[in-house]
């Protein structure tokens, strides 16, 4: 914690630093004593006061990006009070990253203008972006749902609401960014300054991770980005905690050597056959929301399918269509080694998997051949070092994480193919589904396909 408030006060006295240089000759010409220059705070409350903003401002000095957005609106004001308020003078300021204000205090002649032309007060709409962003930033942050990985829980086209602190609100690890920007602008251009990087600092949380919990995360895997809170989002439900043992067999999830409970929404792969007449899938789409639908070979009046669906669905179609041969779950064999599973070498597959234990925080992980594999990237991650006693190694785990996968379990990218995640790179708790739309998954942006789901509309997850 103390490490991320000495980067903090570091930060402040550079910013503090850059103030004073470039407007010390804008105080001196207000008539403002010399020694209340310098001193720090107290210089941005005499500005407020001078130029009638609220000392309510003085609270965008808690955080790197507005406290830069506040030194800002201070310099426009300061311009502006000295003849400098014109449209082109703001588009210098901005576009110079503010080093138009050293040119002004250092090189121009400056006199306080008596009366100044009333400029247009935008107060109302800056507070206004300013509080959206401090929101968006440290309470609850909006997400849509662009894949079927968590289908049947969340669908294509849910936006959802998350709150960042539940599990304990994370302070921003990268602080300079565009406002309401994750990664990239475009492309690879970035929105963010990579170089300035804060350490990991959590708040305590309201509750911890339970199991079963829907969580947003970041992902672990993300080589594009190596600040975490910058990485890709991901959101999957915790299947297993810090200390569980996960097994997967015939697709069936055991924790602790118990069965998973029965979740209604989990979907898997369904094989199904039908004579004569092909499967209805545009009844399927409207009436049963079912999605992803796969003819996978056709032949003598004979069609073969895979889709994804819940149990309860896959008795409906079942009980619907008279032309179904058999539906059963497609279910890879234990022989069959998948590429790409976690961990690598490991001979598993998306419906025989493990077991595999979940590190904890604390724990004394003892090194042998069969499981160096598992933990060598957490040990490279967490840059510890193997304890030697007795001529074996050993590992202190200094880190929670935790096992996630997608409800959707056919269809999903998930800790099975790339690991565990740790608690650092933990974002926050869904919270409400408050708009879900309905759109065309090849054509998203055929707006005139679009329907409202009018029954997931604020609707509250658990």
């Amino acid at each position: 914690m103390h490490q991320y408030f000495i980067f903090s006060g570091v930060f402040f006295l550079f910013e503090y630093i850059i103030h004073i240089l470039g407007t010390w000759r804008f105080y001196q010409k207000s008539g403002i004593n010399s020694w209340k220059i310098f001193i720090p705070i107290y210089n941005i409350f005499i500005l407020l006061k001078t130029y009638n903003r609220s000392i309510w401002y003085m609270f965008l000095l808690l955080t790197p990006l507005t406290s830069i957005i506040l030194l800002f609106i201070l310099w426009i004001d300061l311009i502006h009070a000295f003849g400098r308020g014109r449209r082109k003078d703001i588009f210098f300021l901005f576009f110079s990253a503010g080093l138009y204000i050293f040119y002004i205090n250092f090189f121009e002649k400056i006199q306080k203008i008596e009366k100044i032309k009333k400029k247009e007060d935008n107060t109302g709409i800056l507070l206004s972006i300013i509080f959206s962003f401090i929101t968006h930033t440290y309470i609850v942050q909006p997400f849509v749902i662009p894949t079927s990985s968590m289908e049947g829980s969340l669908l294509v086209g849910d936006f959802i609401l998350v709150s960042k602190i539940h599990y304990g609100l994370r302070m921003p690890m990268s602080p300079i960014s565009i406002p309401f920007t994750h990664n990239n602008i475009v492309l690879n251009v970035r929105s963010y300054i990579s170089i300035l990087r804060w350490p990991y600092f959590r708040f305590p949380p309201i509750q911890s991770i339970q199991r079963n919990d829907i969580v947003v995360f970041n992902f672990p895997k993300d080589s594009n980005h190596k600040i975490i809170d910058r990485k890709d989002h991901y959101i999957k439900r915790c299947v297993g905690l810090p200390g569980d043992l996960i097994s997967i067999k015939k697709g069936v999830l055991f924790v602790n050597h118990r069965k998973e409970n029965f979740l209604s929404e989990k979907q898997q792969a369904y094989l199904i056959k039908t004579e004569n007449v092909p499967l209805n899938t545009e009844y399927l789409k409207d009436k049963m929301d079912v999605e992803d639908v796969e003819l996978i070979e056709e032949k003598n009046d004979e069609y073969f399918y895979q889709i994804m669906l819940t149990k309860k669905k896959a008795v409906q179609i079942n009980n619907l269509f008279d032309n179904v041969v058999f539906i059963k779950k497609n279910i890879f064999p234990i022989q069959f080694q998948e590429d790409y599973i976690f961990p690598n070498y490991s001979g598993w597959n998306r419906d025989f998997f493990g077991p595999l234990h979940i590190p904890k925080k604390g724990e004394l992980i003892k090194l042998n051949s069969k499981n160096i594999h598992i933990y060598n990237e957490i040990i490279t991650y967490e840059k510890g070092k193997i304890v030697n006693n007795s001529s074996k190694g050993y590992y202190k785990i200094k880190n929670n994480y935790y096992f996630m996968m997608g409800d959707n379990r056919h269809n999903s990218y998930d800790s099975r193919y790339w690991g565990f995640v740790p608690e650092d790179h933990v974002v926050g708790k869904p919270i409400l589904i408050w708009m879900s739309i309905d759109w065309d998954r090849k054509n998203p942006l055929n707006f005139f396909s679009w329907k409202l789901r009018w029954n997931r509309i604020m609707k509250k997850m658990n």
